[in-house]
């Protein structure tokens, strides 16, 4: 992994479940890191397990992010996982 030299890099992933009830579009998701970063300037990613589901970042802090679920129009599942990956600077 490569990133700004000298700077110590820290690495972290996992899947987490989602539900939405009824007929809400959209919910948020918490993902709490095992680690923290050093800082807010780190990079997190997320993807759904179907692509009728969008993924959005709603906030972030050093130790947790806050992912967003969206539900695209014809899409009538109700639930799914989330793939996260987050990369920055270490403590």
């Amino acid at each position: 992994m490569r990133g700004t030299a000298g700077q110590a890099k820290l690495q972290q992933y996992g899947m987490t479940p989602f539900v939405l009830s009824g007929p809400e579009a959209k919910a948020e998701v918490g993902v709490q890191f095992e680690e923290p970063f050093g800082g807010i300037n780190y990079v997190i990613v997320g993807m759904s397990n179907n692509p009728g589901f969008q993924i959005s970042l709603k906030s972030q802090q050093e130790d947790s992010a806050v992912l967003e679920v969206v539900r695209q129009p014809g899409c009538n599942l109700a639930y799914g996982f989330i793939s996260w990956i987050a990369i920055g600077p270490s403590l």
